[in-house]
C-alpha cells in the first residue's frame, strides 16, 4: 500500500524545535509547513470556515495538553478486556466508513502529539498491575510510523517496564521498523481484519487483506506474536464464504503458535454516527442491516443475528487453531455463554486475565 506523506504540515510553535517535529519534516521534504502559536486556534479556525468533515492530506504537530495515558473507555453493559490506552496522535489517514471517530473527534487534522517526552513520562509510570497496552483507538498504530519511527522510539521504554507489552494495532502493512527491532517480545503486533469485498468498499486507503496477513507473516518470521481482530463484522449476503477466505488466508501463512488472540466484534455505533458516515460515503450500504439500540446506547445487529455469524465464524476459527485465544470486543454475557460457553469472572477466569496470562513475555 502507499504510505502516507500530507500536502502540508502545521507546527504550534511549542514544539517546533522537539525531536518528532524534526523527524517529521526530515522524513517529508519538499512538503510546506506553517508554523502556528496555537492548535486550538487552528482547528476553530477550520471548522468555523469549513464546517464539518476532516483534513485528511495535513498533519498537524502539536502539545496534548491532556493526558497520554487512560483506561479503555469500555462501554456499560458489555464485557470489557481492562486494556489502557496510550495516545500519541488522533485521526487517522485511513478512512474507514465506519470508522466511531466521525462521531465525536472535534479536530478534523491528522494530529500527532509532539511532545513525547511526557507521552514516556506517562508510560514510566504505568499504574501497577497493568501489562497491556494498545495506541490504536484514536489512530492507527502504523500508519505514520515511517515519519514518527515511533515504534522504534517507544521500544528501549516498554522493554525496561517489568512484564509490559504494547499492542501496535494497524489495517497496514508498514512493518519495515520492526523487521530488525531487538523487540524482546515487547511488542504485540495486530491487524484488523474483514473480508475483501469490505476491505475495498469501506476501508479507503488500507491494505488489502493478503498484504496484511503478509506483512503479519513477515513479523512472526521475527519472533513477533501476532493478533487478530474480526472487528467491525458486517453482515451481507454470502459474507460467510469470504470470511473462510480471510481465515484459509491465515492458516496458509501464520502458525498458531504465534497468535496471540483474536477478538470478534459486530458493526457498532452511536445513533449520529450514520448520518455523518452516510454525508461522507453516500455508496456505503453497510448501515441498512436490521439494527437495534444496545444497552450503551449504540445500535448493534439483532442478537440473533450476532450469534449466528459469530458461531460461524468461531467454527472456522477452531478449525484452524483449537488453542488459540478467542474473546468478543463488546459483547454481553448471553452471547459470550452461548458461543464460547462460558461467562468471564464467573465460570472462567475476568477477561482481563484471560488476555494478561496471554500478554506474558516469552
Amino acid at each position: 500500500m502507499q504510505r502516507f506523506v500530507p500536502d502540508h504540515i502545521f507546527i504550534e510553535a511549542s514544539v517546533a524545535q522537539s525531536i518528532l517535529t524534526r523527524t517529521v519534516i526530515d522524513r517529508c521534504p519538499g512538503v510546506p509547513s506553517t508554523v502556528i502559536p496555537d492548535s486550538r486556534e487552528l482547528i476553530r479556525a477550520y471548522r468555523t470556515t469549513c464546517g464539518g468533515g476532516f483534513e485528511k492530506r495535513s498533519l498537524l504537530l502539536c502539545k496534548n495538553r491532556g493526558r497520554f495515558l487512560e483506561p479503555c473507555p469500555g462501554t456499560r453493559g458489555y464485557i470489557c478486556c481492562g486494556y489502557m490506552v496510550l495516545t500519541p496522535g488522533i485521526g487517522c489517514p485511513l478512512d474507514c466508513s465506519y470508522c466511531v471517530l466521525q462521531a465525536y473527534l472535534n479536530n478534523p487534522f491528522i494530529t500527532l502529539y509532539a511532545n513525547q517526552d511526557d507521552l514516556f513520562n506517562a508510560l514510566r509510570s504505568v499504574p501497577q498491575g497493568i501489562v497491556r497496552i494498545g495506541t490504536g483507538e484514536f489512530m492507527d498504530s502504523l500508519a505514520l510510523d515511517h515519519l514518527t519511527d515511533f515504534s522504534r522510539t517507544a521500544l528501549p521504554i516498554v522493554a525496561r517496564i517489568p512484564g509490559l507489552v504494547l499492542e501496535l494495532k494497524t489495517k497496514t502493512d508498514n512493518i519495515e521498523n520492526l523487521l530488525d527491532l531487538d523487540h524482546l517480545g515487547s511488542y504485540i503486533i495486530s491487524w484488523s481484519l474483514n473480508t475483501e469485498s469490505i476491505a475495498v468498499s469501506e476501508e479507503k486507503g488500507a491494505a488489502t487483506i493478503q498484504e496484511r496477513i503478509r506483512a503479519a507473516r513477515r513479523v512472526v518470521a521475527c519472533g513477533y506474536r501476532v493478533g487478530f481482530h474480526f472487528d467491525p463484522l458486517i453482515v451481507y449476503p454470502d459474507c460467510e464464504v469470504e470470511y473462510q477466505n480471510v481465515i484459509s488466508l491465515l492458516e496458509e501463512n501464520i502458525p498458531p503458535d504465534a497468535v496471540a488472540w483474536i477478538s470478534i466484534g459486530s458493526l457498532r455505533f452511536m445513533p449520529h454516527l450514520k448520518k455523518t458516515a452516510l454525508q461522507r460515503f453516500p455508496s456505503t450500504a453497510i448501515f441498512s442491516g436490521e439494527f437495534v439500540p444496545g444497552l450503551d446506547g449504540k445500535m448493534r445487529y439483532l442478537q440473533e443475528i450476532r450469534l449466528e455469524l459469530y458461531r460461524i465464524l468461531i467454527t472456522m476459527l477452531r478449525q484452524w487453531s483449537r488453542e488459540v485465544l478467542i474473546y468478543f470486543c463488546m459483547e454481553n454475557d448471553f452471547v459470550w455463554q452461548r458461543t464460547l460457553g462460558c461467562t468471564p469472572g464467573r465460570q472462567c477466569s475476568t477477561l482481563k486475565e484471560m488476555l494478561d496470562q496471554k500478554t506474558r513475555r516469552c
